[in-house]
Protein backbone atom coordinates (compact mmCIF):
# COMPACT_ATOMS: atom_id res chain seq x y z
CA UNK A 1 0.00 0.00 0.00
CA UNK A 2 3.01 2.51 0.85
CA UNK A 3 4.49 1.83 -2.67
CA UNK A 4 0.89 2.65 -4.09
CA UNK A 5 0.28 5.58 -2.58
CA UNK A 6 4.11 6.86 -2.13
CA UNK A 7 3.95 8.95 -5.72
CA UNK A 8 1.02 10.61 -5.13
CA UNK A 9 1.18 11.52 -2.05
CA UNK A 10 4.79 13.11 -2.43
CA UNK A 11 2.64 14.94 -5.47
CA UNK A 12 0.11 16.33 -3.01
CA UNK A 13 2.96 17.61 -0.82
CA UNK A 14 4.40 19.42 -3.61
CA UNK A 15 1.01 20.73 -4.43
CA UNK A 16 -0.33 21.64 -1.38
CA UNK A 17 3.08 23.91 -0.80
CA UNK A 18 2.49 26.37 -3.95
CA UNK A 19 -1.05 26.57 -4.01
CA UNK A 20 -0.87 27.61 -0.55
CA UNK A 21 0.88 30.77 -1.35
CA UNK A 22 -1.66 31.92 -4.79
CA UNK A 23 -4.28 31.19 -2.15
CA UNK A 24 -3.11 33.39 0.02
CA UNK A 25 -3.66 36.11 -2.60
CA UNK A 26 -6.71 34.42 -3.86
CA UNK A 27 -8.58 34.85 -1.08
CA UNK A 28 -7.27 38.45 0.33
CA UNK A 29 -7.75 39.77 -3.22
CA UNK A 30 -11.46 38.22 -3.24
CA UNK A 31 -10.98 35.89 -6.29
CA UNK A 32 -11.86 32.76 -4.92
CA UNK A 33 -13.16 31.45 -8.39
CA UNK A 34 -10.10 32.53 -10.42
CA UNK A 35 -8.31 28.94 -9.94
CA UNK A 36 -11.63 26.96 -11.44
CA UNK A 37 -11.85 29.58 -13.82
CA UNK A 38 -8.14 29.26 -15.08
CA UNK A 39 -8.28 25.62 -14.63
CA UNK A 40 -11.07 24.65 -16.43
CA UNK A 41 -9.40 26.97 -18.94
CA UNK A 42 -6.18 24.40 -19.24
CA UNK A 43 -8.60 21.28 -19.20
CA UNK A 44 -10.17 23.03 -22.06
CA UNK A 45 -6.74 23.14 -23.42
CA UNK A 46 -6.16 19.81 -22.97
CA UNK A 47 -9.70 18.46 -25.09
CA UNK A 48 -8.67 20.52 -27.42
CA UNK A 49 -4.50 18.82 -28.07
CA UNK A 50 -6.46 15.30 -27.46
CA UNK A 51 -9.20 15.94 -30.57
CA UNK A 52 -6.58 17.28 -32.56
CA UNK A 53 -4.82 14.27 -31.87
CA UNK A 54 -1.71 15.55 -29.99
CA UNK A 55 0.23 12.77 -28.69
CA UNK A 56 3.33 15.08 -27.17
CA UNK A 57 2.71 15.64 -23.36
CA UNK A 58 4.93 18.63 -23.91
CA UNK A 59 2.94 19.71 -26.62
CA UNK A 60 -0.55 19.02 -25.29
CA UNK A 61 0.82 21.28 -21.92
CA UNK A 62 1.71 24.26 -24.04
CA UNK A 63 -1.29 24.24 -25.81
CA UNK A 64 -3.14 24.06 -22.42
CA UNK A 65 -1.09 26.73 -21.01
CA UNK A 66 -1.97 28.96 -24.11
CA UNK A 67 -5.41 28.63 -23.06
CA UNK A 68 -4.97 29.95 -19.69
CA UNK A 69 -2.71 32.75 -20.92
CA UNK A 70 -5.69 33.99 -23.29
CA UNK A 71 -7.89 33.50 -20.33
CA UNK A 72 -5.49 35.58 -18.09
CA UNK A 73 -5.29 38.41 -20.90
CA UNK A 74 -9.04 38.41 -21.20
CA UNK A 75 -9.36 39.17 -17.12
CA UNK A 76 -6.33 41.87 -17.48
CA UNK A 77 -8.11 43.55 -20.46
CA UNK A 78 -11.43 43.69 -18.83
CA UNK A 79 -10.05 45.02 -15.46
CA UNK A 80 -10.01 48.63 -15.94
CA UNK A 81 -13.51 48.03 -17.11
CA UNK A 82 -15.53 47.20 -14.26
CA UNK A 83 -15.61 47.41 -10.91
CA UNK A 84 -13.87 45.56 -8.07
CA UNK A 85 -17.12 44.21 -6.47
CA UNK A 86 -17.77 42.56 -10.15
CA UNK A 87 -14.74 40.98 -11.01
CA UNK A 88 -15.69 37.72 -9.13
CA UNK A 89 -18.91 38.26 -11.70
CA UNK A 90 -17.02 38.06 -14.30
CA UNK A 91 -14.47 34.98 -13.56
CA UNK A 92 -17.33 33.47 -12.84
CA UNK A 93 -18.58 33.95 -16.82
CA UNK A 94 -15.39 33.13 -17.82
CA UNK A 95 -15.23 29.73 -15.79
CA UNK A 96 -18.73 29.14 -17.46
CA UNK A 97 -17.24 30.13 -21.06
CA UNK A 98 -14.52 27.59 -20.49
CA UNK A 99 -16.56 24.56 -18.90
CA UNK A 100 -19.54 25.22 -21.30
CA UNK A 101 -17.38 24.71 -24.55
CA UNK A 102 -15.28 22.10 -23.29
CA UNK A 103 -18.50 20.29 -22.82
CA UNK A 104 -19.54 21.20 -25.84
CA UNK A 105 -16.25 19.52 -27.30
CA UNK A 106 -16.68 16.62 -25.45
CA UNK A 107 -20.72 16.32 -26.84
CA UNK A 108 -19.79 16.98 -30.62
CA UNK A 109 -16.67 15.02 -31.16
CA UNK A 110 -17.90 12.02 -29.39
CA UNK A 111 -15.32 12.01 -27.14
CA UNK A 112 -16.15 9.12 -24.34
CA UNK A 113 -17.40 10.37 -20.91
CA UNK A 114 -13.88 9.18 -19.06
CA UNK A 115 -12.02 12.24 -20.86
CA UNK A 116 -14.74 14.85 -18.76
CA UNK A 117 -14.14 12.69 -15.70
CA UNK A 118 -10.52 12.86 -15.47
CA UNK A 119 -10.83 16.80 -16.42
CA UNK A 120 -12.54 16.98 -13.34
CA UNK A 121 -10.69 14.44 -10.83
CA UNK A 122 -7.53 14.08 -12.82
CA UNK A 123 -5.34 10.53 -12.30
CA UNK A 124 -3.21 11.01 -9.08
CA UNK A 125 -3.67 7.96 -8.17
CA UNK A 126 -1.70 6.55 -11.32
CA UNK A 127 0.70 9.51 -11.01
CA UNK A 128 3.95 7.73 -12.22
CA UNK A 129 7.57 8.74 -10.36
CA UNK A 130 8.70 10.72 -13.26
CA UNK A 131 5.86 12.63 -13.20
CA UNK A 132 6.19 13.37 -9.57
CA UNK A 133 9.63 14.02 -9.84
CA UNK A 134 9.68 16.66 -12.82
CA UNK A 135 6.81 18.20 -10.83
CA UNK A 136 8.73 18.65 -8.19
CA UNK A 137 11.77 19.85 -9.84
CA UNK A 138 9.31 22.59 -11.69
CA UNK A 139 7.45 23.60 -8.79
CA UNK A 140 10.53 24.24 -7.05
CA UNK A 141 11.89 26.39 -9.56
CA UNK A 142 8.38 28.64 -9.79
CA UNK A 143 8.92 28.74 -5.74
CA UNK A 144 12.34 30.15 -6.40
CA UNK A 145 11.06 32.91 -8.99
CA UNK A 146 8.17 33.25 -6.73
CA UNK A 147 10.78 34.10 -3.49
CA UNK A 148 12.56 36.84 -6.20
CA UNK A 149 8.93 38.52 -7.75
CA UNK A 150 6.86 38.14 -4.50
CA UNK A 151 6.75 42.00 -3.88
CA UNK A 152 5.70 42.76 -7.38
CA UNK A 153 3.01 40.06 -6.82
CA UNK A 154 1.90 41.70 -3.75
CA UNK A 155 1.13 44.72 -5.57
CA UNK A 156 -2.26 44.28 -7.03
CA UNK A 157 -2.61 47.24 -8.49
CA UNK A 158 0.03 47.16 -11.21
CA UNK A 159 -0.13 45.32 -14.52
CA UNK A 160 3.28 43.75 -14.56
CA UNK A 161 1.71 42.30 -10.95
CA UNK A 162 -1.49 41.39 -12.87
CA UNK A 163 0.72 39.77 -15.65
CA UNK A 164 2.99 37.77 -13.56
CA UNK A 165 0.37 36.43 -11.33
CA UNK A 166 -1.92 35.26 -13.75
CA UNK A 167 1.02 33.74 -15.96
CA UNK A 168 2.74 31.83 -13.03
CA UNK A 169 -1.05 30.88 -11.26
CA UNK A 170 -2.04 29.66 -14.77
CA UNK A 171 1.24 28.03 -15.35
CA UNK A 172 0.99 26.04 -12.12
CA UNK A 173 -2.52 25.41 -12.64
CA UNK A 174 -2.05 24.20 -16.32
CA UNK A 175 0.76 21.30 -14.47
CA UNK A 176 -1.38 20.59 -11.74
CA UNK A 177 -5.10 19.96 -13.40
CA UNK A 178 -3.52 17.41 -15.56
CA UNK A 179 -2.13 15.52 -12.26
CA UNK A 180 -5.12 15.81 -10.02
CA UNK A 181 -8.67 17.55 -11.75
CA UNK A 182 -9.92 20.53 -11.51
CA UNK A 183 -11.79 20.07 -8.29
CA UNK A 184 -8.69 18.97 -6.11
CA UNK A 185 -6.69 21.88 -7.55
CA UNK A 186 -9.64 24.83 -6.44
CA UNK A 187 -9.54 22.96 -2.83
CA UNK A 188 -6.19 23.02 -2.27
CA UNK A 189 -6.23 26.66 -3.06
CA UNK A 190 -9.13 27.81 -1.14
CA UNK A 191 -9.98 25.20 1.55
CA UNK A 192 -6.26 25.23 3.51
CA UNK A 193 -6.01 28.89 3.68
CA UNK A 194 -9.15 29.61 4.53
CA UNK A 195 -9.18 27.29 7.27
CA UNK A 196 -6.45 29.40 8.73
CA UNK A 197 -7.32 32.78 7.39
CA UNK A 198 -9.90 33.20 10.68
CA UNK A 199 -7.13 32.96 13.46
CA UNK A 200 -5.36 36.09 12.84
CA UNK A 201 -2.03 34.69 11.83
CA UNK A 202 0.79 36.25 10.14
CA UNK A 203 1.42 35.82 6.46
CA UNK A 204 4.25 33.45 6.80
CA UNK A 205 2.28 31.26 9.50
CA UNK A 206 -0.11 31.24 7.29
CA UNK A 207 1.51 29.79 4.39
CA UNK A 208 2.86 26.75 6.66
CA UNK A 209 -0.08 26.01 8.42
CA UNK A 210 -1.83 25.87 5.63
CA UNK A 211 0.56 24.10 3.95
CA UNK A 212 0.11 21.43 7.01
CA UNK A 213 -3.29 21.66 6.49
CA UNK A 214 -3.15 20.54 3.17
CA UNK A 215 -0.69 17.59 3.91
CA UNK A 216 -2.36 16.25 6.54
CA UNK A 217 -5.66 15.99 4.65
CA UNK A 218 -3.90 14.46 1.74
CA UNK A 219 -2.47 11.44 4.13
CA UNK A 220 -5.37 10.96 5.62
CA UNK A 221 -7.80 11.77 2.28
CA UNK A 222 -5.10 9.19 0.28
CA UNK A 223 -5.55 5.89 3.39
CA UNK A 224 -9.41 6.84 3.02
CA UNK A 225 -9.57 6.28 -0.13
CA UNK A 226 -7.68 3.50 -0.37
CA UNK A 227 -9.97 1.32 2.44
CA UNK A 228 -13.00 2.68 0.95
CA UNK A 229 -12.41 2.37 -2.16
CA UNK A 230 -13.27 6.28 -3.23
CA UNK A 231 -11.64 8.24 -6.07
CA UNK A 232 -7.94 9.77 -4.44
CA UNK A 233 -8.75 13.53 -4.70
CA UNK A 234 -12.59 13.17 -3.82
CA UNK A 235 -11.47 11.77 -1.16
CA UNK A 236 -8.68 14.04 -0.09
CA UNK A 237 -11.58 17.09 -0.62
CA UNK A 238 -13.73 15.67 1.92
CA UNK A 239 -10.53 15.60 4.58
CA UNK A 240 -9.59 19.45 3.77
CA UNK A 241 -13.44 19.91 4.09
CA UNK A 242 -13.71 17.77 7.41
CA UNK A 243 -10.75 20.27 8.51
CA UNK A 244 -12.15 23.69 7.25
CA UNK A 245 -15.56 22.40 9.74
CA UNK A 246 -13.27 21.61 12.91
CA UNK A 247 -11.35 24.97 12.57
CA UNK A 248 -15.14 26.61 12.29
CA UNK A 249 -15.27 24.99 15.99
CA UNK A 250 -12.55 25.67 17.01
CA UNK A 251 -12.81 28.84 16.42
CA UNK A 252 -16.39 29.75 17.70
CA UNK A 253 -15.08 27.54 20.68
CA UNK A 254 -12.27 30.77 21.52
CA UNK A 255 -14.83 33.32 20.89
CA UNK A 256 -16.73 34.71 24.28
Amino acid sequence: MIDLLLWPLLTCCVLAGIHAYFGYFVLNRGILFIDLAMAQWAALGYLVAHFFHVDSPVSSFIIAFLFTILAALILIALKPLISDDKQEAVIGVLYLTGITVAVSVVSLTGMEGHHFHEMLSGQLLFVTPLEAIVTTILYGVISIILFNVHQIIANQHHLLSLFLFYGLFGFIVTSSVKLVGLLLVFSYLVLPILTVSSFKLSFKRQLFTSYGVSVLSSVCGLFLSFFLNLPPSIAIILCLILTWVISLGLLKARTP
